[in-house]
């Protein structure tokens, strides 16, 4: 199953140029998973402190908006959402330095375009992380049609979220609802930048068609919104709207098959705000970390020549060194079945719900070991850089 992130590529052109344009290209499509097979298989050596926060961040709050008077036949919600959140969404051009074909000099080219919005007054933006990711300089353009660089505060890959800022205060800031409170079928509006800022703030339509839609790519869960309002190239970044002009989700990606049409998906909402406030405040995400190493989930196969009395699980391969599965006594050959009494059948499980709690949590890891069943106490650290 092909997915395609949603972000605009200007036509390449030819000679070493145009191929390592491509490359380049190629390298951010799979850039949002790298993070995921470095958790999986790389446990760094040490735990850290928490980072000193620079500023509380004024973003995703509230805001006032003035609706205006609209003839009764534009009268509509679809039409009162989208006056809503449209002067809030941006086009982010992602330039990098190629190498000239002729005399070898790198030049700043024009790689990718996407959407952002604006998340806060004082000009903090969220995009996807694939459409920033790579670019040596960041333009972005406001709804009015004026450029302004940004610069990059923190990216997340593996939540594929990026925050930038523009120096511009007094912005028209978006207002974040709960992706909690959707229901299938309620309506949708997707705006963004499709084929890049030519057809800039174009506006679909659609519905919600899943709320958490759990979508596998190369083993990895990601959990998501679904919809079929038209998600196309350059709408990476661009708001996923409700009907009360609340942004729901940030599109990022569809299912890209000859013949099937109307399968968006969107980074919900609350997502958006936990990981936005984590990148303005420390310039990257507060995560918990164990410190184990993967050495496999279990199934029938493994549970059989490992002789275990369960076919589900994680098996550990080790514990990183001063790590808190160390410090837990979590050791090789381990299986880990549960977590804070919650069942762990496999990697994606145990990544997802050590996710679920804070920095510092106690919480307790039921494991096989030797074919007995043991509970052990795991107090969570921070997930070094």
């Amino acid at each position: 199953m092909d997915f395609f992130n949603g972000f605009y590529q200007p036509p390449k052109r030819t000679g070493f140029a145009g191929l390592l344009f491509a490359a380049i290209v190629g390298a951010v499509l799979g850039g949002s998973l790298v993070a995921f097979v470095v958790l999986r298989y790389v446990a760094p050596s040490a735990s850290q402190e928490l980072p000193q926060p620079m500023q509380p961040p004024a973003a995703l709050q509230e805001v006032p908006f003035e609706a205006r008077d609209l003839p009764e036949h534009q009268n509509t919600a679809i039409v009162r959402a989208t006056e809503r959140v449209l002067p809030t969404v941006v086009g982010i051009t992602n330039k990098a330095l190629v190498q000239d074909i002729f005399d070898g000099r790198s030049i700043l080219r024009e790689r990718a375009t996407g959407t952002g919005v604006i998340i806060d007054a004082q000009g903090h933006i969220v995009t996807n992380n694939h459409v920033i990711e790579g670019a040596t300089e960041l333009r972005v353009t406001l709804g009015d049609g004026v450029e302004y660089p940004a610069r990059l505060i923190g990216s997340d890959a593996a939540t594929d979220l990026a925050v930038i800022k523009i120096e511009k205060s007094n912005l028209p800031v978006a207002h974040f609802g709960d992706s909690n409170d959707l229901a299938v079928g309620e309506g949708a509006i997707a705006i963004g930048n499709p084929l890049g800022l030519t057809f800039s703030q174009t506006v679909t339509v659609g519905v919600i068609s899943a709320k958490q839609r759990t979508v596998t790519i190369n083993e990895h869960n990601f959990t998501f919104i679904q919809t079929d309002a038209a998600i196309n190239n350059g709408n990476s970044g661009g708001p996923l709207v409700n009907l009360k002009g609340e942004v729901i989700g940030i599109n990022t990606a569809k299912i890209k098959i000859p013949g099937v049409e109307g399968m968006g998906f969107a980074i919900p909402a609350n997502t958006v705000k936990n990981i936005t406030r984590d990148l303005i405040v420390h310039g990257r995400i507060i995560r918990p970390w164990i410190g184990v190493y993967w050495g496999g989930d279990v199934d029938e196969a493994l549970s059989k020549q490992l002789q275990l009395p369960v076919t589900y699980g994680v098996l550990i391969q080790g514990a990183a060194e001063g790590s808190p599965a160390a410090q837990a006594g979590i050791r090789r050959g381990d299986v880990i079945i549960a977590m804070g009494g919650k069942k762990i059948a496999n990697f994606n499980d145990l990544r997802r719900t050590i996710f679920e709690y804070e920095v510092g949590a106690e919480v307790e890891l039921t494991i096989i070991r030797d074919g007995q069943e043991l509970k052990l106490s795991v107090t969570l650290a921070v997930l070094p850089e």
